[in-house]
Formats: structure tokens, C-alpha cells, sequence
């Protein structure tokens, strides 16, 4: 008896100093851990809609937040695809091939995802609590469940996806995502992800885990031999990238009024055309300016939504098509129009 009291009085103890810690805290840990954390394993990922079940397993390698390697073991159709981030590049290669492809823009990782948690819970909208604790891998895990706040908008994010063939369609809100973090590390063993207006259910779970003291720096290298080959199209955060994959100079306007940043360039194709879109954010208005080269072609801008009470402003310079299209004033549209060179 007194043995069975010693244990219930441990376990306890063990309860009481786990809720000290707030679940904000823990999520915290999270970040911590993914940012810091030398490890290596298996995990397993499984997309579930009505009958229909999506199994994906990959072997992973991370060394901090600075080399990350992903091979993928299933489906059968993508076996032996390797994901590398090097630096701040991610590249994508199979073993056999000679070029490996460097991604537009990075695949959404756990980091990025328990960032925007952590900033819509510090932000209220989201709420996070503690559960009972439930062991994953043999390890005791702190569970944290997330929700919604009521009438908020979730943080955009979507079931997981092959990181290099990211969707263009938009995905279902979240309703609920609940975290399984090892309590010894910080490290989330496990993520179950629910979503508003359907039964569809996204887990993942890591199910071989090592702590390894470093990894051998080949891991994060292609093969001798292999070439890197630029995408062709995507999203850019720099000028010299978005130019290389529109294959045509893209002509930026000499007058941007005052306090007007650039926050991304895309570059699509479009109609056998290669459409570039830079967008830009200004106190007096977010707009987006639009271009394709297209000699002697009869060739048509997108039009804006309907829906939305945007301004726009198109024009034709030599082979150059022209569009500015967002919340900016007209007036404003027309003088950095003005000042694009022709």
C-alpha cells in the first residue's frame, strides 16, 4: 500500500511541475526545439478525405534550422525524391538524375507551422490547452490542442503536400490541430490536423527518432556531378532570381510613392506567355504591377475581380504589356505608370 501511495504521490508531482508550465510555453519549446534540435528518423503522414486515405513516409535529417535532408520512402510513385535545404535554398533532386531543381519558394516546415500557431495564440486567435499526457515513441509527450477562436480566420495553411508540387488551390479552414511534444526535448512527435467544413483529417507522426551528436555534412551535398537548374516559375523574393525564370528583363518604375515596399515577385505562365507580377505594399494602398513581353501578339492582361473594389490601369509599351491592378488611388496608378521606361 504504501508503495502504490509513493507512486500515485510521484506521479503527481511529476503532473503538478508539468502545469506549471503554461501551454503557451510549451508551444514555445516547440519553435525552440526545431530551431536547435540535431536529430534524425522516420515519420509517417497520413491524409485522410471520406474513404479515401493518402499514406506518406519519408526519412528525415535536420541539423538545427540550418540542413535539413527529406527522402521519401512511399508512395512507390515518388520513392527515392530527395529535399535538401542548403543555406536558405531548398532544392529538390532524384538520385540518377543530373539536375536538381531549386525551389521558388521553401515548403512549408514545422517550423514555419508552429510560428504561425505560436503568433495566432499570442495574438488570441487561436486558444491552446493542455490534455492529458500520452506517451509517443515510448517518451511522455505533453499534449496541446489548438482551436479556433469563434469568428476568426485560421492561419493559412494546408494538409501536407509534397513540398516541391505545392497546390495553387485554396484548402479548407482549420478547426483544431492538437500537438504531441516530447516532454524531455521539446520535439513535436506527433500533429492532428481537423478541418471546418468536412471530416478530413491530416496526421503526422515520427515513428524511428535519434539524437545523434552531428551528422555527416555529405547528407546535405548533391552527388558529384549534378547541376542546379532554376525554376521556371514561381514565387521570388529577389529581383535577380524572378529575372533568370522570366527569361525576358522586367522593367520596374523609377516613381513608387513614399513608404512603398516590394514584397514578392511571381512569375507565371500564362497562354504560352510568362506573366510576371511584383507586389507591392503602401500606406495608401497595396497594388500589384503586372507585365509580360509578347511581340506583335494579341495578348489580354487578367482582368481584376469584380467582387473586389479594386482600381486598375493597362497599356501596351512596344512589345511590353503593362497592368496595375489594387487598392492604390487611380491618380497614383497613372504617374508610376508614367515613370516605367519604355
Amino acid at each position: 500500500m504504501k508503495l502504490l501511495t509513493l507512486i500515485g504521490f510521484g506521479a503527481a508531482i511529476v503532473w503538478m511541475g508539468w502545469a506549471q508550465e503554461r501551454p503557451i510555453e510549451w508551444l514555445q519549446r516547440a519553435v525552440r526545439a526545431e530551431q536547435s534540435l540535431t536529430v534524425r528518423g522516420e515519420r509517417t503522414t497520413e491524409i485522410r478525405l471520406r474513404v479515401h486515405t493518402e499514406r506518406i513516409v519519408e526519412r528525415f535529417w535536420r541539423q538545427g534550422g540550418r540542413a535539413v535532408r527529406i527522402e521519401v520512402v512511399a508512395p512507390p510513385a515518388r520513392q527515392g525524391e530527395v529535399l535538401l535545404l542548403r543555406g536558405e535554398k531548398w532544392i529538390l533532386y532524384r538520385p540518377g538524375a543530373k539536375e536538381a531543381i531549386l525551389l521558388p519558394a521553401p515548403p512549408q516546415q514545422h517550423e514555419m507551422m508552429l510560428k504561425r500557431l505560436l503568433s495566432a495564440v499570442q495574438s488570441q486567435g487561436m486558444r491552446v490547452e493542455l490534455r492529458p499526457a500520452e506517451m509517443v515513441l515510448n517518451r511522455p509527450c505533453v499534449v496541446l490542442f489548438l482551436q479556433m477562436v469563434e469568428g476568426d480566420e485560421p492561419p493559412p495553411m494546408r494538409p501536407h503536400a509534397p513540398p516541391f508540387e505545392r497546390g495553387r488551390r485554396r484548402f479548407e479552414p482549420i478547426q483544431s490541430i492538437t500537438l504531441w511534444v516530447d516532454r524531455a526535448t521539446g520535439l513535436v512527435l506527433r500533429r492532428e490536423v481537423r478541418f471546418r467544413r468536412s471530416d478530413a483529417l491530416v496526421r503526422m507522426e515520427i515513428t524511428r527518432l535519434e539524437f545523434p551528436h552531428k551528422l555527416p555534412p555529405e547528407l546535405f551535398q548533391l552527388p558529384e556531378g549534378v547541376t542546379i537548374r532554376p525554376p521556371g516559375e514561381g514565387r521570388f523574393e529577389s529581383l535577380e532570381e524572378a529575372q533568370k525564370a522570366a527569361g525576358f528583363p522586367i522593367r520596374l518604375p523609377d516613381y513608387l510613392p513614399d513608404g512603398t515596399r516590394r514584397e514578392s515577385i511571381i512569375v507565371r505562365r500564362m497562354r504560352e506567355r510568362t506573366l510576371v507580377a511584383i507586389r507591392y505594399r503602401c500606406p495608401q494602398g497595396d497594388f500589384t504591377l503586372f507585365q509580360t513581353l509578347a511581340p506583335k501578339a494579341d495578348f489580354q492582361l487578367p482582368e481584376p475581380p469584380k467582387h473586389r473594389p479594386l482600381n486598375a490601369h493597362f497599356w501596351q509599351a512596344g512589345d511590353y504589356w503593362f497592368g496595375l491592378v489594387g487598392t492604390l488611388p487611380k491618380e497614383e496608378m497613372e504617374r508610376i505608370a508614367r515613370s516605367i521606361p519604355r
